[in-house]
């Protein structure tokens, strides 16, 4: 694997504030790339190999990197057609590597985890023909210092969003909260456990972005900050994709005025 490739991004939020636009900017610069998915999950995703390794040399440890591996399996392998860790690899590639990762998970809880996500995001990588990559799974805000022991070289883009506005985007969507109040309630727990995991982290590795200052009251100064935090040279093909598809009227800010009524709020 590339010395880049150690050296990724992790773009993350609530869940519809604003994750997949940065990871589709970033992608939009020539020295980075997306991930095939775009959102991995396995690394940050609830009960995922970070998670696991949190819980390294506790009684529940072995237990928590055996239901990560599980969940690899089953949950993230294949989420769909196009969307699943199934678009790189193989299965039984898979396979072979969560093995190896529990039979040194007691003894080396931090090198297994790594050789795992190494080898498993090089295929990522080779699949989408990318040196450095953005993953904009959601979790990588709330579980943003967990991420440094697996990759101390990352950096942490996270974007925050009205929650009103959250709230409106969820109920429009077919996953997540339908109802309005627990859609909102869902992006207050997700919001204080980012603050937590931010808090956590050393100084420099994250970047806590709004939303409406990136696309509607500071677009170009918003876009510097994400070139400097990511150590990336200015891009023209960057800026020329912002301005073109990321627009004040696409980014629906405060929709909730228009879409919340009597009957909703």
């Amino acid at each position: 694997m590339g010395s880049s490739s150690l050296n990724p991004v992790f773009v993350g939020g609530t869940g519809r504030s604003g994750s997949t636009i940065v990871g589709d900017l970033l992608d939009h610069h020539p020295a980075v790339t997306m991930t095939l998915p775009s959102e991995v999950r396995f690394i940050t995703g609830n009960n995922g190999i970070a998670d696991a390794l949190a819980k390294a040399g506790k009684p529940a440890g072995l237990k928590a990197a055996e239901l990560a591996v599980d969940r690899i399996h089953n949950r993230w392998f294949f989420r769909d057609e196009n969307s699943g860790l199934h678009t790189s690899m193989s299965q039984e590639f898979v396979t072979e590597t969560t093995d190896k990762y529990l039979a040194h998970f007691e003894n080396s809880p931090q090198q297994a985890s790594q050789v795992l996500v190494y080898s498993i995001m090089e295929k990522v990588a080779l699949g989408c023909d990318a040196e450095r990559w953005v993953d904009t799974t959601p979790a990588n805000a709330r579980k943003a210092n967990l991420i440094a022991p697996i990759y101390p070289q990352h950096k942490v883009v996270v974007m925050v969003r009205d929650g009103r506005d959250v709230a409106a985007s969820f109920v429009h969507q077919t996953f997540g909260p339908s109802d309005v109040f627990e859609a909102v309630a869902l992006w207050e727990k997700r919001m204080i456990k980012s603050d937590q995991a931010v808090k956590r982290c050393e100084a420099g590795a994250v970047l806590t972005l709004d939303l409406q200052d990136l696309v509607v009251n500071e677009r170009d100064a918003s876009l510097d900050l994400i070139l400097e935090h990511c150590e990336l040279e200015d891009s023209r093909e960057m800026r020329d994709w912002f301005k073109a598809r990321v627009t004040p009227d696409g980014s629906h800010a405060g929709r909730w005025r228009r879409d919340f009524d009597d009957t909703t709020c």
